[in-house]
């Protein structure tokens, strides 16, 4: 797939107990990180961490992505956690845009 080699994504949460990661973040047959669209991402199997406190995104390649904001769900009530990109951030390997950016809650 051509598009999906230009824009591979992973985040690392930052929790209360620990530290986990997705791995690469693709929607199987499906153009996702769209302008306008809202992706879903299920990762099974990753370990708990607690109440989280951050995330670090981190991209390869330069197909530009500008999020307005990403939602982790997490423990056993699936409590949601939003970090907003206030800043406006565009995402890519290109030198102008960030390729790894951190957010925290407040």
């Amino acid at each position: 797939k051509q598009w999906y080699q230009r824009r591979v994504r992973a985040i690392k949460i930052e929790g209360s107990w620990g530290v986990t990661k997705t791995g690469l973040l693709d929607l199987y047959d499906h153009n996702d990180m769209e302008r306008g669209k809202k992706d879903i991402y299920t990762v099974p199997g990753m370990k708990y961490v607690g109440d989280i406190k951050c995330i670090e995104i981190t991209v390869r390649g330069k197909d530009g992505w500008k999020f307005q904001y990403i939602e982790v769900h997490s423990g056993r009530n699936m409590r949601a956690t939003y970090f907003y990109n206030t800043a406006g951030i565009w995402m890519s390997t290109k030198s102008q845009d960030v390729s790894k950016y951190r957010m925290c809650q407040k």
